[in-house]
Order: structure tokens, then C-alpha cells, then sequence
């Protein structure tokens, strides 16, 4: 068995909504070493693909391409994707978030929140599932998936983090270990220790320098304070380190790795590191 992971979208302006609040993941199984060796694209792949759609009694007639959703926090370019679902397209998809964020979108029983009643998403196309930190889960056939907090969000004085507190997420499969997390406020040492041996690591790439802004917009906020490592610093911290792909995602559109006649973006290839893209498709056998 392998992972097979599809990049839906990578703006080059702002980062879609797509991106980063649908993560679809399947799990294949590698009938010979030549008939898996590539895959032109998701849309001609086969494999023992379970979409939860089809577990919605009496509705056979529709199905979705997505199996699960997992929500890394609030902020809107990571969660207001989730409105498309209230087409109808889909039934009981689901969503999988940090138990405040759950809260923060769906409201509790009896008290919902615009998520909620948006054309009755949270009552007939999706089902919020609040997760235990570090809690595995098995989402699919062998693919298996958990959670863990992450800087990003502004934290409060009471300790709480607003909108929500920031997931990133470890997925398994066939012992090959995938860790996403595209808005990423430092690379703690929990967290290195957990990309160590990793197969695949996509991470925060939103902006190269911290003050990025300031060079390319005048703005005087920072990396940092926007709750963003920056590239620059981040890329030399896993140099050297044991793990299969390095890959950043979410890149604002002020990035000077948008163009890879760039010296940054070559210095990102020199060491091995890559650059997501719209259509990417990442195998891990």
C-alpha cells in the first residue's frame, strides 16, 4: 500500500481556500511495482477508495471525490471553503478540527452558529468531529491520521487562542509518515522531533524574509507577528535533517520563491527543498 496526495490548489496571490482546508488523501494498493510506478494525475488513479458519501442511506446517486476534511484553525483562507459543500454535491462528509474551532464554526447543542445553518451544512452535508489532541484516528483503509497543536493563532491573555487554537497533522500509511502544517508560527523542538524520519514534511512557506512586508509593501507588520516562520530561517533549521521531502505550501503572493529565477528559490533547490504547485501529486511508497 501507498499515500497518494493531491495539491488542489497553490495561488500565487493570496492562498486559496482550497489549499488549505481540503486535504484528500488515498490509499492505493500497489498491484505491481510498474503499473504504480507514476500516476498521470488523480483523476485516473484506482484503488480501494471508500468515500464517506456513500454511507448517506437513500443517496446513492451522489458521491464526492473528498473522503474527509481536516481543518487546521479558524482563519478564513482555511475554513470558509467548507460553504461549498451546502450545494448539495455531497452528503455526510467529515470534518475533522481542533475541538475549539469545531466550537468556533458549529456552536454546541442547542446554541449553532452560522457554519451550522448554512444551507443546513452541519445537518445534512457535513459532521464536525472535535478531535483529541495527539488522539489516533482511522480514516480510511489504513490510513491513519492525528493531530497536534502548533503556534499560529494569537493567543489571549486567558490562553486561549483566537479564532481558534492551530492543528497540524501527522498521517501514516503502510508506515509512511506525511506531516502538514501550512501555517506554522515556530519550528519548536516537539516539532522537529516529530519531522525527524519523516517521509514527507509541508510546511509553512508564506513569506521568505520576516520582514517581508516591509520590503515589498511598506506594511510594518511581520512574519513573526502574523504567526508565520519565514522560509529563510526555517530552511536552515531542517537542513540536515532526516527526512524524505521538504515541501512549502501556502506562499503569500509577495514570496520572491514565486519566481524560480530567484537566487532564494535557487537557494531552495541547491539544498533539496521543493515549492508546492497547483496539481501536485506526491507519491509515498
Amino acid at each position: 500500500m501507498g499515500l497518494l496526495l493531491s495539491q488542489l490548489h497553490e495561488s500565487q496571490g493570496e492562498p486559496t481556500a482550497e489549499a488549505n482546508t481540503i486535504l484528500r488523501s488515498r490509499i492505493h494498493r500497489r498491484r505491481t511495482a510498474r503499473a504504480h510506478r507514476r500516476y498521470p494525475g488523480p483523476e485516473t488513479t484506482a484503488g480501494d477508495r471508500r468515500p464517506f458519501a456513500e454511507a448517506g442511506g437513500g443517496r446513492e446517486g451522489r458521491q464526492s471525490r473528498i473522503d474527509a476534511v481536516l481543518l487546521t484553525h479558524g482563519h478564513g483562507d482555511h475554513c470558509v471553503g467548507l460553504a461549498e459543500f451546502s450545494t448539495g454535491k455531497s452528503f455526510e462528509i467529515p470534518v475533522y478540527a481542533p475541538p475549539d474551532l469545531i466550537h468556533f464554526l458549529f456552536g454546541f447543542p442547542g446554541k449553532s452558529r452560522f457554519f451550522s445553518d448554512l444551507g443546513r451544512l452541519a445537518r445534512d452535508y457535513v459532521v464536525p468531529h472535535a478531535l483529541v489532541e495527539e488522539g489516533r484516528l482511522e480514516l480510511l483503509g489504513g490510513l491513519r491520521m492525528a493531530g497536534f497543536e502548533i503556534d499560529h493563532t494569537d493567543r489571549l491573555p486567558d490562553g486561549s487562542c483566537f479564532p481558534s487554537s492551530t492543528y497540524g497533522y501527522e498521517l501514516e500509511a503502510d508506515g509512511r509518515r506525511f506531516i502538514y502544517t501550512p501555517d506554522l508560527g515556530r519550528l519548536t523542538d516537539s516539532l522537529l522531533k516529530r519531522v525527524e524520519g519523516a517521509d514527507l514534511f509541508m510546511l509553512d512557506g508564506t513569506f521568505w524574509w520576516d520582514d517581508e512586508l516591509a520590503r515589498i509593501s511598506g506594511l510594518a507588520k511581520r512574519s513573526y507577528e502574523l504567526g508565520h516562520v519565514p522560509v529563510e530561517e526555517s530552511m536552515e533549521i531542517l537542513i540536515g535533517m532526516d527526512i524524505g521531502r521538504v515541501i512549502y505550501t501556502h506562499l503569500n503572493h509577495t514570496n520572491p520563491l514565486l519566481d524560480p529565477a530567484q537566487p532564494m528559490a535557487a537557494r531552495l533547490r541547491e539544498v533539496g527543498f521543493e515549492v508546492a504547485y497547483d496539481g501536485m501529486v506526491l507519491e509515498l511508497y
